[in-house]
């Protein structure tokens, strides 16, 4: 996976006043703290080198030593204490606590607690409202928690974005977890044996069953390795979907990215969209259809 400018700014920054508060840390201790790789921390620190305030003299700038593979910083500038949050960010946080607190709603135990914490970062951004709602249907969420926690199947109706259709899937639910704002749930689709991701605010569901076990068909769940060329217009591509991208490898015009995927009608419906800022490279049937399809798509606009 590639991760973004931003994710990486925000590690340096959080690097320095770590290292301050906890004298000797080594590189690899570093790296498992901030769930990267050796060479990352690395870099990272080789990139503090680098940064410093107005006037960037000797006098100005971070000094930091690794030596040894331990770390230590000598002047942190003005990156001496733990960065603070916006008040967008903690706005951000109390709604994703607040969602969390409704997804488990079956806890009286984990609500409390969750409730505590809403109630304390409230407090820095006093003119936020903390008991808004978040569209999240508490009897929805329980019928969720219920089936995923005990294994029982789940009749839904799905609106799917990447076909524009709704169909009905019998379903063994796994998990939920939250990417780029949206909830999702992980499940097994029963009708074919294979595993599945469902955007939440997508389905309906119209049963409970009983308990369910399956084995999951691997030919249907493996996911397919594609190749794509994408421009520098485009990278909020690679930002927005870090989660599915492997490789990347950037070039005079762009990057070079590969992607992993499931959800192959997702994938061409996003290329379409961002065309012509993103291209197939490999597998050359897969760039075919797509031609043929924005072809039949420009045919549309011309009748």
């Amino acid at each position: 996976m590639v991760e973004s400018a931003g994710k990486r700014a925000l590690r340096t920054m959080d690097l320095i006043p770590f290292i301050l508060e906890n004298p000797g840390c080594s590189i690899k201790s570093l790296a498992e703290k901030f769930s990267v790789t050796d060479s990352q921390i690395e870099k990272d620190l080789q990139l503090i080198f680098m940064c410093g305030l107005p006037g960037y003299t000797p006098y100005e700038l971070i000094d930091i030593v690794f030596d040894n593979g331990i770390v230590t910083v000598i002047e942190p500038q003005v990156l001496d204490r733990p960065r603070r949050f916006s008040k967008n960010e903690l706005i951000v946080i109390i709604l994703g606590l607040r969602i969390l607190s409704e997804i488990h709603s079956a806890s009286k135990t984990n609500t409390e607690k969750i409730e505590k914490l809403i109630t304390k970062i409230s407090a820095l951004v006093p003119t936020y409202n903390s008991k808004v709602s978040t569209n999240i249907n508490s009897e929805f969420m329980s019928d969720l928690n219920r089936a995923i926690s005990h294994s029982l199947k789940l009749e839904i109706e799905y609106t799917s974005v990447s076909k524009d259709e709704a169909t009905r899937r019998n379903l063994l639910p796994i998990e939920l977890y939250m990417l780029n704002g949206s909830l999702y749930l992980r499940a097994i689709d029963l009708d074919i044996s294979a595993e599945r991701v469902f955007r939440t605010d997508l389905i309906r569901i119209n049963k409970v069953g009983e308990i369910t076990n399956v084995q999951i068909n691997s030919e249907q769940s493996e996911k397919l390795q594609i190749l794509l060329e994408v421009s520098k217009s485009r990278r909020i591509f690679m930002e927005r979907n870090s989660s599915i991208i492997q490789t990347v490898k950037e070039t005079k015009n762009g990057f070079k990215v590969e992607v992993s995927v499931s959800n192959l009608q997702w994938l061409k419906r996003c290329i379409l969209s961002n065309s012509p800022g993103i291209k197939v490279i490999a597998p050359a049937e897969l760039a075919l259809e797509i031609k043929q399809n924005a072809n039949a798509i420009l045919a549309l606009y011309r009748s």
